[in-house]
């Protein structure tokens, strides 16, 4: 499977666009550690899987799943 990995502040960007409230960058980490949002981390930096997440369109067990076939 073809993985995008975006950084968070693009993350945020694509989320909830130029004028959103996203939920601030430590939060996104910790939701990437806790597996509620796919990504990772490289080195220092997190990254956001934006294909798997966009294709669990925020449904949990999908995500859950498309996590595992990673």
């Amino acid at each position: 499977m073809n993985r995008e990995l975006i950084k968070i502040s693009e993350f945020r960007r694509r989320r909830w666009g130029e004028n959103g409230t996203p939920p601030c960058p430590q939060a996104i980490r910790n939701y990437i550690r806790n597996g509620q949002v796919p990504g990772e981390q490289i080195g220092k930096l997190w990254y956001v899987d934006w294909t798997t997440f966009s294709k669990s369109a925020g449904n949990d067990l999908v995500a859950m799943v498309l996590k595992g076939a990673a």
